[in-house]
This record gives C-alpha cells, sequence and structure tokens, in this order.
C-alpha cells in the first residue's frame, strides 16, 4: 500500500492511476492523517457487496426478532403496490 499526501496525488494523477489499476492501493493522506483511500474497482465493488450482505443479515435478524415473515413483507408490499395502482388509474 502506497501512502502520500493529497498535494503529491494531485501532481502525479495518472501515476497514481497507473498504480492502481496495478493492483496497489492508495491512502492520501492531508496533514499527516488518512482522508481518503484509491483502491482497484473490483476491491471496490467486493467491499460494496460485503457490506450489503452484512446488512441483509441485519435485516434478517431483526426480522426474526420481531417475529416479521418474508411473506408478510412480500404480501404487504403487493397491496400497498396495487393500491397505488388503483390511484394512479
Amino acid at each position: 500500500m502506497l501512502t502520500m499526501n493529497v498535494s503529491q496525488a494531485k501532481e502525479q494523477f495518472l501515476e497514481v492511476i497507473r498504480q492502481v489499476e496495478d493492483w496497489e492501493s492508495v491512502v492520501l493522506e492531508k496533514k499527516g492523517k488518512p482522508v481518503a483511500a484509491l483502491l482497484p474497482y473490483e476491491e471496490y465493488a467486493s467491499l460494496c457487496r460485503i457490506k450489503n450482505f452484512l446488512a441483509m443479515q441485519e435485516l434478517y435478524a431483526a426480522m426474526k426478532d420481531s417475529g416479521i415473515t418474508a411473506r408478510e413483507i412480500y404480501q404487504d408490499s403487493h397491496r400497498e403496490l396495487e393500491t397505488r395502482e388503483e390511484h394512479w388509474t
């Protein structure tokens, strides 16, 4: 992992992008503190999938604790859509 300050990254932007394309993450610092990270898109997409998976697990646990089933949510949302559709036509 490469670390550089924002000013350096701005001056060497094309080189920074090349590094990221070569699968090296780059941490950008401002006044010695990390403020951002550049990483390959595939790695970013993977992190988003993991984040979404964890959010779904939390939702599942909350539904289980409340006694609400996925079928009930589906049926309620289906009824809601039908009601909205009646108002649109």
